[in-house]
């Protein structure tokens, strides 16, 4: 009888082991479709999360700007990577939907731009239950994105820079350089005469606008006739032009010359906002774990918008290629 009891009690436990294994799975597995308002440096800000799985790496999407939130583009990536990532979009603040939702105390500061990065980063790893992410960080995101790995490689899988801001300054004067070279060969007069005007660092928002009129006219093979948006610039600038040019004085050849991650850089020889040969020239002396050069023929600066299938196709092989290393 003694024995027949044991049998008993040991089937019972691995049916209930059994039955605890297959509900630990299952939610495991769940898909996550949420949007949520998080408490963010003493903000309300704007985390958006798609996954088919909630047991995959968690990739967050540092978007550009700053100022421009990456929804507008995001949903062309998102199909593609959402089965093998948990998929995380933030509007920073003063963007997208948490500018709708609440006012940023003014001014904004670099500073604070990176302690939002780390406290979404902190959210993250905390509400899925992980060690590290997968950071991608677009033009200005590429600033705060190439701060965090700097300064905490060990909660990183991997940083994947897309035309990502190096040496910004560096790469306006080659741009500007560039650019007048261009005005000059093709004699129009306009261009000449507004982008004499320019002066690296930027001393003023017409600088700016000047520079990059002439930088959208010239990177394209048919040069848009359709005024430039000058009002776009206007409204952007009481919050954000002094933080940009704070960012741009950063170089990061100098203050960054390793990281303690794989780290990519995703880069365009036709992109003239965020000029190519800076970034090599940083890819050629960083020190890292892993580091690749990754080239985007047919794109300028918007590498997102422009190739979107070539960019899911080129993250899905940096997963695959890091989880080969574990």
């Amino acid at each position: 009888m003694e024995t027949r009891r044991y049998h008993v009690a040991t089937n019972k436990s691995y049916f209930l082991a059994v039955l605890f294994f297959c509900s630990t799975y299952a939610f495991s597995q769940e898909k996550i479709r949420t949007k949520d308002g998080v408490q963010i440096n003493g903000l309300k800000q704007y985390i958006e999360v798609k996954a088919e799985d909630s047991s995959k790496p968690v990739l967050l999407f540092l978007h550009g700007g700053p100022g421009f939130s990456s929804r507008t583009y995001f949903n062309s990536i998102k199909k593609g990577l959402q089965n093998d990532f948990i998929l995380v979009q933030w509007d920073q603040r003063e963007t997208g939907i948490t500018k709708a939702w609440n006012s940023a105390p003014k001014p904004i500061s670099t500073l604070q731009m990176h302690k939002d990065t780390e406290e979404v980063i902190a959210y993250l790893l905390k509400r899925f239950d992980q060690k590290k992410i997968y950071l991608v960080g677009f033009s200005w995101g590429g600033y705060l994105g190439l701060t965090y790995a700097r300064n905490h490689a060990k909660k990183l899988h991997a940083y994947i820079s897309i035309s990502g801001m190096v040496s910004n300054w560096d790469s306006e004067k080659k741009t500007l350089e560039l650019i007048e070279a261009k005005a000059k060969e093709e004699n129009l007069t306009e261009a000449i005469q507004e982008l004499s005007g320019v002066s690296i660092p930027f001393s003023s928002i017409d600088e700016l606008f000047f520079q990059r009129k002439w930088t959208a006219y010239f990177s394209t093979s048919e040069n848009s006739k359709k005024p430039y948006p000058r009002n776009l610039f206007d409204r952007w600038a009481p919050t954000w032009f002094d933080v940009f040019s704070a960012a741009s004085y950063e170089d990061f050849r100098e203050s960054t010359p390793s990281i303690d991650c794989p780290i990519f850089f995703m880069v365009s020889r036709k992109d003239l906002v965020a000029n190519y040969e800076i970034a090599e020239s940083y890819f050629d002396l960083i020190k890292a774990p892993v580091k690749e050069l990754i080239w985007f023929e047919r794109s300028t600066h918007e590498i997102p918008m422009e190739e979107p299938k070539r960019l899911v196709e080129e993250l899905l092989r940096i997963k695959d290629q890091i989880m080969t290393r574990k």
